[in-house]
């Protein structure tokens, strides 16, 4: 049972990083491979020259894209998992921040109806971060 299904709202994950060619059918291309591979891509944020990408097997993920010709990373990220609720990410971007932790970056979504959402992080301290969320509710989910 991972952290996130033991009632944690954040957990460290493996993010794979792509370099792409910006060019049509890039994507395409890459989503088809790993398709091919049974890989699914559960969140993806896709730049003009890169990916982000959270999946089921990120370290297949690695190897069959540098198998073919990709320039690939594997990065430790934060998977936080946030209520459907009108400051939940507020929240979380306002505790890292007062522990002086800074986020790089950050990507998710979700549908109006869910009850909760993905976001994945970047943050320069994941340890702490990782502290600072271990007993962590939202004060916005209902009781």
């Amino acid at each position: 049972m991972n952290l996130i299904q033991q009632g944690v709202c954040m957990e460290k994950i493996k993010e794979v990083y792509v370099v792409l060619e910006n060019k049509p059918g890039t994507a395409g291309k890459m989503t088809r491979i790993l398709k091919k591979n049974r890989i699914a891509i559960y969140a993806i944020a896709m730049f003009f020259d890169f990916a982000r990408m959270y999946v089921n097997h990120p370290e297949k993920a690695e190897k069959v894209l540098s198998e073919h010709g990709y320039q690939v990373e594997l990065r430790d990220v934060l998977r936080v998992i946030l209520p459907n609720k009108i400051g939940a990410l507020m929240e979380v971007t306002t505790k890292l921040g007062n522990a002086g932790i800074n986020i790089d970056y950050l990507y998710g979504a979700l549908q109006e109806k869910q009850k909760r959402g993905v976001v994945i992080l970047e943050v320069d301290d994941t340890d702490l971060a990782l502290d600072l969320f271990r007993n962590h509710r939202f004060f916005t989910e209902d009781k």
